[in-house]
């Protein structure tokens, strides 16, 4: 019985830091605090956790985040400098720096989701990195 609950702890564990990461990577992609809320919340209820892995959830707030409109907030007081100076890029650089560096997806999966060509996603990340290099 212990065991159980040892497992059951590790993987709720496992799921909050997953959300954790998910929730931060919805705000730099959205934004907004108040809209990678709503995202995480509606890739927990379309969740099926008892067939789908958790990498499903994640790729599910990350397709929420996407869809939501950039809508900038000043809620960004609890982010380090470096994830502030991320929000201060322009919406699709930071969306695509975000996918690409911060969460690694691959180039294809980004433009996927962000409606983008290939291409785009690569000139608008690298842009972005400049643009986090200078400091502007």
């Amino acid at each position: 019985m212990d065991d159980a609950i040892a497992t059951t702890s590790k993987t709720g564990q496992g799921i909050l830091r997953l959300l954790d990461r998910a929730l931060l990577t919805a705000h730099l992609l959205t934004g907004s605090l108040q809209q990678a809320e709503k995202a995480a919340l509606d890739a927990v209820d379309s969740w099926n956790p008892g067939e789908e892995p958790e990498e499903v959830l994640f790729q599910n707030v990350l397709d929420a985040a996407a869809r939501a409109p950039s809508n900038p907030d000043s809620s960004s007081s609890h982010l380090p400098d470096e994830l502030k100076a991320v929000l201060r890029l322009a919406p699709q650089l930071r969306r695509c720096f975000v996918l690409r560096i911060l969460a690694g997806l691959p180039e294809q999966a980004c433009a996927r989701l962000l409606c983008l060509h290939s291409d785009l996603v690569e000139t608008y990340t690298c842009d972005a990195l400049q643009c986090l290099a200078r400091g502007t």
